[in-house]
């Protein structure tokens, strides 16, 4: 009985296998590519032609580089000189305003001192208006003013070593209060 268990598997197997053999396999291993579909617009009264092309008169003209680079100097000067003018008389609402100028400079060098002496002026104690929270806070918020290609860069790098310091510093300050 076990004999005849086993040859009928084996027979169903190598007819199975006989089976997968004989049948025929595909020639073409490419499949058909689907045409592009027709260029439609989203709104039917418009034609297709003139949403791809934009008007001469919406077409944004480029600053030149020199001219973005003149304003991007006036910004950090301007940056510069309220963060000397806020050493003399730091406040809560300044610290803010000067975190924001010097994020807004997308420099990362002048957020960097910028972000150094509200640290250093707060943990002096001249600060006594703004908690560590508060001021993380507002370090982090204003970094994400920069852009990424800032953020990315090697002194953006030297910044998010100031930051993570400051966030240490900051943090242990709050677990203590």
């Amino acid at each position: 009985m076990v004999t005849f268990l086993i040859s009928s598997v084996l027979v169903l197997g190598l007819i199975a296998i006989a089976i997968y053999f004989w049948q025929k396999p595909a020639h073409k291993t490419e499949t058909a590519e689907l045409p592009p579909p027709p260029v439609t617009s989203l709104f039917a009264s418009e034609e297709p032609a003139r949403l791809i092309e934009a008007p001469e008169e919406q077409v944004p003209e480029a600053q030149p580089a020199s001219q973005e680079n003149g304003e991007r100097e006036a910004k950090i000067a301007a940056a510069r000189e309220f963060i000397e003018r806020w050493k003399e008389s730091p406040d809560r609402t300044s610290t803010a305003n000067m975190l924001h100028l010097a994020a807004v400079t997308d420099d990362a060098d002048t957020y960097n001192n910028a972000a150094e002496l509200a640290l250093n002026i707060w943990q002096a104690g001249k600060l006594p208006d703004v908690s560590a929270a508060e001021l993380h806070s507002l370090l982090n918020s204003e970094y994400w003013l920069l852009s990424s290609r800032t953020r990315s860069s090697g002194a953006g790098f030297i910044l998010k070593r100031t930051l993570s310091r400051a966030k240490r510093e900051l943090e242990s300050a709050n677990n203590l209060q």
